[in-house]
């Protein structure tokens, strides 16, 4: 019998499907990634792009959706992203309406979807890998870390898991660069879509060339949920999305293929305004029997650092002449060392160079052939025993380690002898002070940071601060990869003078310069920022001042839950309100657990000073 022409069997399982109400449940609305809409007026699909949606109000009509769709079962038309009949096109959709309404083979024949049954036999994926690759402060994009899904295949080794392929959500953002970049970034003007990718690619890129630790998180699917996933992916590839760098993004989308595979689970339920990677980390660890196994995947340049920690002050040396000269190793200050320190220094020197390459690949510059590097691999191998081992950690720990992203805070204190109560909140991600387990080392990234005070003289609630963005990387200086510490701040902040201890105002600041540390009597890295600032206030001689200047300071840990940041600053305005402005600030951090600390401060500018101490916890 011709499927076309099976209207009243069509009619059947129309009727059916509304009896079950299948519209409303939550394995179909998870299937065409619909979310309550604004107001709580029925349902709005994340999808935006019309060849996702078979009925023409499909975005936000999943009776009407589930209607076409079983429409489309009947015929052959050319459906999707990538044309195909509709139950080819969208397979998950089709098994699991057969599965709810039990499909009549003879009344409904199957197409044979040869397609996606060569497709789902190449990937021949026994189990799914979740991948953080973490924070890279160079690319907006990547500010917060990046998540993706690995295919693992049956039978793979570790020789062999580089072959995998993943499963990519990013943006398309060619073309774009500076402000603008930022803007279609925070209003969803990138599209976004998912991408299939062999996992060398990524790693290449993440690990090699943008020196990103990666952590790997083994997901314990069932068979069944596997396949479902599978297949969705499938329906999704070369479907648009809006990107948003701070909701839409990366993590919520893979949390969508998570809850397409099992609809038992609401992630995405977790977050509102905003999705960070690490959070989804915390969230997905927090899900009984979903995790199976963690595996570390150190950067290249991490393993570098590592080993370079490891050696003594000759061996620096040595290991500098080695990476531009073979040579040294004929001479008695290289054959006199243990062969397992060859060894170490030989590889060491060699993935120093390379590294270099890598970052010239990363410039655009074409790297030459190195016969260099030939050499260094040919005396390798003349030493045949193993190098020294050195234990590689990477040096960003576990995201779900790490206090959570947002926090709010109580304290008191006094301005120039006058006690106030301070009230401060966050809505992400993690300042200089805090422990750096689960981010980033030596960096500083918040949105949405304010603090708000109530002075018992002057009666209610004072605005203090309001960052609405600061990032701040103080990574220390390296020969190897030079990278500057930097920092840029937009928000309003205190800017109090002497006839006006209250006056505050909207500040733009950015620095670029360097940073070092020492290890004695701790851990302590030293920065120096020159930098440019521009405020605007009505209180400001032609409402505005500018000019620039320079903040130095130390970032000391005497333990691991206890930081303490001193800096000093002085800026010269130049254009509005002239002037110079001395500032200068002490801050402590105690870490009392995971989600709680202690914060004490103490500020001076322009001979106000003030001092403050509360309690802040993360949630």
């Amino acid at each position: 019998m011709d499927a076309r022409a099976d209207s009243n069997y069509l009619a059947i399982l129309l009727d059916r499907a509304n009896t079950l109400g299948l519209a409303d449940q939550r394995e179909w609305q998870s299937l065409l990634h619909y979310r309550p809409a604004a107001k709580g007026k029925g349902v709005v699909s994340d999808a935006d792009d019309s060849r996702f949606f078979l009925a023409p109000t499909g975005k936000t009509d999943p009776q009407a959706e589930l209607a076409a769709t079983l429409r489309a079962f009947f015929n052959a038309d050319l459906v999707g992203s990538n044309p195909q009949p509709a139950q080819c096109a969208f397979i998950a959709r089709y098994h699991w309406l057969k599965a709810m309404l039990d499909f009549d083979n003879q009344r409904l024949p199957p197409q044979s979807c040869e397609l996606f049954r060569r497709w789902f036999h190449a990937l021949n994926t026994e189990s799914v890998t979740l991948v953080f690759a973490s924070a890279y402060l160079n690319n907006p994009a990547s500010l917060f870390g990046h998540t993706l899904l690995r295919l693992d295949q049956r039978g793979q080794t570790e020789s062999t898991r580089l072959l995998a392929y993943t499963i990519n959500y990013a943006a398309d953002d060619a073309g774009n660069h500076g402000l603008m970049y930022a803007i279609n970034g925070i209003t969803g003007e990138f599209r976004g879509r998912f991408d299939i990718q062999p996992y060398y690619k990524l790693v290449q890129t993440y690990s090699d060339m943008e020196s990103r630790d990666i952590w790997e998180y083994q997901l314990q699917l069932r068979p069944s949920q596997l396949q479902r996933l599978l297949e969705h992916i499938w329906e999704l590839q070369g479907i648009e999305f809006d990107y948003y760098f701070l909701h839409e993004n990366c993590a919520w989308q893979l949390l969508t293929l998570l809850e397409a595979a099992n609809p038992n689970v609401r992630l995405n339920d977790a977050f509102t305004l905003w999705t960070l990677p690490a959070d989804t980390i915390r969230l997905l660890d927090q899900q009984p029997g979903l995790i199976r196994e963690v595996t570390a995947r150190p950067a290249r340049g991490t393993a570098i650092r590592r080993r370079q920690q490891t050696l003594r002050a000759n061996e620096w040396w040595l290991v500098r002449q080695l990476r531009d000269d073979p040579k040294i190793t004929a001479t008695p200050a290289f054959t006199e060392l243990a062969p397992e320190r060859q060894a170490l220094l030989l590889e060491l020197a060699l993935d120093q160079r390379q590294f270099q390459q890598a970052n010239l690949l990363k410039k655009g510059m074409n790297a030459l052939p190195d016969e260099i590097a030939h050499q260094l691999l040919t005396a390798r191998h003349q030493i045949a025993v193993p190098a020294t081992p050195v234990a590689i950690e990477p040096y960003a720990t576990r995201p779900e380690t790490g206090h959570a992203s947002r926090q709010m805070g109580i304290g008191s204190g006094q301005r120039d002898g006058k006690e106030f109560v301070e009230f401060t909140a966050r809505a992400s991600a993690h300042d200089l002070l805090e422990p750096d387990a689960g981010y980033t080392p030596d960096a500083q990234i918040e949105v949405l940071r304010i603090a708000v005070r109530h002075y018992p003289d002057h009666g209610g609630l004072q605005l203090n601060r309001l960052t609405l963005l600061d990032i701040t990387s103080l990574t220390p200086f390296d020969a190897l990869a030079p990278r500057p510490a930097w920092r840029v701040h937009a928000g309003w902040e205190p800017a109090p003078q002497a006839e006006d201890p209250d006056r505050s105002a909207f500040n733009l600041n950015g620095g670029l310069g360097l940073a070092t540390e020492t290890h004695w009597p701790w851990r302590t890295v030293w920065f120096a920022l020159p930098e440019l600032e521009l405020n605007f206030s009505r209180d400001f001689v032609s409402d505005y001042r500018a000019g620039w200047g320079i903040t130095a300071g130390a970032l000391l840990q005497p333990m691991a839950n206890w930081k303490i940041l001193a800096s000093a600053s002085r800026l010269d305005y130049r254009l509005g309100e002239t002037g110079t402005a001395w500032q200068a600030a002490v801050g402590q951090n105690l870490a009392l657990g995971r989600n709680w600390a202690l914060r004490m401060e103490w500020h001076y500018f322009q001979q106000t000073r003030e001092f403050t101490f509360g309690l802040r916890t993360y949630f």
